[in-house]
């Protein structure tokens, strides 16, 4: 309970700030679209990953699991909606595409959610038989260590655009943003159990003679 309020905490003090920052930078059609639609990407995408991590009820994991689903399709749409603004962007103004750090990350971290979203789908609506055919376990493990693999990315994008000219014109006050990131991953991975990342041994049986 503790480090899920703790995430929750830190979440907030993150996306307050860039809040902050949105409404006081001037308005620019289509870049502004880009800091509103990504962060509330990050957002969304972070809150579906805490849905998940307190549960421990059978009907409580299902409803989690609906809604974690549902919520990520939303984030899936912020976020193309932001890649698509600042891209436009950057063609209006002729400039380079893909040429800074976070633009790289924040490509690759769209990229990957992309992916991650339709592998998500496919193990909540694949037939049981293709499933159990794979490995239902596996492919579980599989989703759930690359959605942590994701948020890392979504994460890592966020602080660099902490760093950005428009965020240190607007909000020059990165501690702020450091400190919630950091409450963030404190709470955040302190409730990861590493037994749901790894597959389970097989025992093997010996016969007595």
């Amino acid at each position: 309970m503790l480090l899920a309020t703790l995430s929750q905490i830190g979440l907030f003090i993150f996306f307050s700030a860039l809040a902050g920052a949105t409404v006081k930078a001037p308005w620019v059609y289509p870049y502004s679209w880009h800091p509103i639609c990504m962060g509330l990407y990050g957002f969304v995408a972070t809150e579906a990953i805490l849905i998940l991590q307190p549960v421990e009820k059978g009907s409580q994991k299902r409803l989690a699991r609906t809604i974690h689903g549902l919520v990520q399709i939303l984030a899936l749409i912020f976020s193309l909606v932001g890649f698509a603004a600042i891209y436009v962007n950057k063609d209006r103004l002729g400039k380079v595409h893909f040429h800074t750090n976070h633009a790289l990350f924040g490509c690759t971290t769209v990229f990957i959610f992309l992916l991650q979203v339709l592998f998500g789908c496919f193990v909540g609506y694949a037939p049981r038989s293709v499933l159990q055919w794979i490995g239902q376990a596996r492919i579980i493990r599989i989703h759930r260590i690359a959605g942590y693999v994701s948020i890392a990315l979504l994460w890592i994008t966020l602080w660099l655009g902490v760093l950005t000219n428009w965020m240190v014109k607007n909000f020059d006050h990165s501690w702020i943003f450091a400190l919630g990131l950091g409450m963030l991953a404190v709470g955040l991975v302190g409730q990861i159990t590493p037994s749901r990342l790894v597959a389970p041994r097989k025992t093997v049986r010996t016969v007595s003679p």
